[in-house]
């Protein structure tokens, strides 16, 4: 049983009742980055339509990570997985600020999995609106990484990330968030200020939870 919100204590990672905690874990790959990216997402979205698309990547993302997976990390004695996700799963760029209640699905499954075996999570917001770098692992096509140049990119992902707290803010098995996985700003100046705005932001809604800042 989770014995509190993780919290941290100088350079250790301890319980609430100050107990230390070492995290051994892994992460979970593309999961629930792959299937949303705009190259392979697009391209199959166009052969099989709508409905037949969804079907595909709800069953892919049921398959590729479950109780069974979850059962064997266990039994290799880690505690702590890492989830990458793409914003696409909960935000469309043409339909910006509305939630998408859909990309819980899975996140909930395998947070609530994980738990049930006692293995904290790391939610880790892997591709942001904009892209935080030039790199493919962010979905990014362009090799430019907009979301530095363009402030609506970073207002979108601190208010996306105001909604992941609030969903989550009570669960005990996650450790913590990963606000933005590897972020290279050219002018290495604008990624603290991003994180003075979005620490704050996140606080508001969720006091307890561990920011694993890249």
């Amino acid at each position: 049983m989770a014995r509190g919100f993780l919290r941290v204590a100088g350079n250790k990672v301890v319980a609430e009742d100050g107990t230390p905690v070492l995290l051994r874990g892994t992460g979970i790959g593309g999961w629930m980055k792959w299937d949303t990216s705009i190259s392979i997402g697009e391209s199959m979205l166009k052969v099989l339509g709508r409905d037949k698309y969804e079907y595909f990547f709800d069953k892919w993302l049921t398959s590729f990570f479950g109780e069974d997976d979850v059962k064997w990390f266990a039994s290799l004695k880690l505690n702590c997985i890492r989830i990458p996700f793409n914003y696409r799963h909960f935000e469309d760029d043409m339909n910006p600020r509305v939630l998408k209640e859909s990309g819980f699905k899975h996140l909930d499954r395998v947070i609530d999995l994980c738990g049930e075996y006692g293995i904290y999570t790391i939610l880790d917001m892997h591709a942001a609106p904009g892209r935080q770098n030039v790199d493919w692992h962010s979905d990014n096509p362009t090799n430019y990484a907009a979301f530095w140049d363009h402030k609506d990119h970073q207002d979108r992902t601190i208010w996306l990330w105001e909604q992941i707290a609030a969903r989550y803010r009570d669960n005990t098995w996650v450790a913590g968030f990963n606000p933005l996985n590897e972020p290279t700003d050219i002018e290495h100046v604008r990624l603290p200020a991003f994180y003075k705005r979005l620490e704050p932001a996140i606080r508001k809604v969720d006091p307890n939870h561990i920011l694993w800042l890249d």
